[in-house]
């Protein structure tokens, strides 16, 4: 019998469709007797998935501050996506119905393993415009996800966005003149992740 699991497709969502995925995955685990003890407090999700789309809101005529910080809410709703993909899979006992009343969608079913994410690299960051960044990598042939990061103090890094087209990875609501740190994994099929590539600086123009 197949192994079912759950399709991370709010990874490659739109901001405007992201917060409603969650707050529907919230509405609806909430009293479900599957899921009796998630790991991510449903109010939490709720507010979190509002939250995200308040700053979406904000952002279409907002700052570069309010980027970043609509960057960071969604990042950390993902992490919380994330989190309650696991517990589903776990609590569903193989159950497709089970994983689809969570508000999951089930990745396509086979019994092949996985093919291996690999590594990713920087090979390059660029300035296409004020305030932004954009990443030339190398990485494998089975990615469907990039997640970045940047910093600007050691050891302290924060999210900088999602992305699913390899040719537009720019991250946007940089401070000009300042120079960040920028690292990146890789997403793939059955749910891997990559580890983190080497850091690269440049300064934001």
């Amino acid at each position: 019998m197949p192994k079912y699991r759950i399709r991370r497709t709010y990874l490659r969502q739109k901001d405007g469709t992201l917060g409603g995925t969650a707050f529907n995955v919230a509405v609806k685990m909430d009293g479900h007797p599957a899921f009796p003890d998630p790991p991510v407090k449903l109010a939490d999700l709720k507010a979190a998935a509002l939250g995200f789309n308040d700053a979406v809101g904000v952002c279409q005529d907002g700052t570069r501050r309010d980027t970043l910080r609509k960057n960071a809410l969604k990042a950390a709703l993902i992490a919380l996506l994330n989190t309650l993909v696991y517990y589903v899979e776990a609590k569903s006992d193989n159950n497709p119905l089970t994983i689809v009343s969570a508000g999951f969608t089930l990745s396509n079913r086979g019994k092949n393993l996985p093919v291996p994410v690999g590594a990713v690299s920087i090979n390059a960051l660029t300035n296409p415009k004020s305030g932004c960044l954009n990443l030339a990598m190398t990485y494998g042939p089975y990615v469907w996800g990039f997640e970045v990061q940047v910093s600007i103090a050691p050891g302290i890094w924060v999210a900088a966005g999602y992305f699913t087209d390899p040719s537009d990875v720019t991250i946007e609501g940089l401070t000009p003149c300042q120079i960040y740190g920028v690292r990146v994994r890789v997403h793939g099929s059955k749910n891997q992740v990559s580890g983190w590539s080497d850091a690269v600086s440049h300064m934001a123009m």
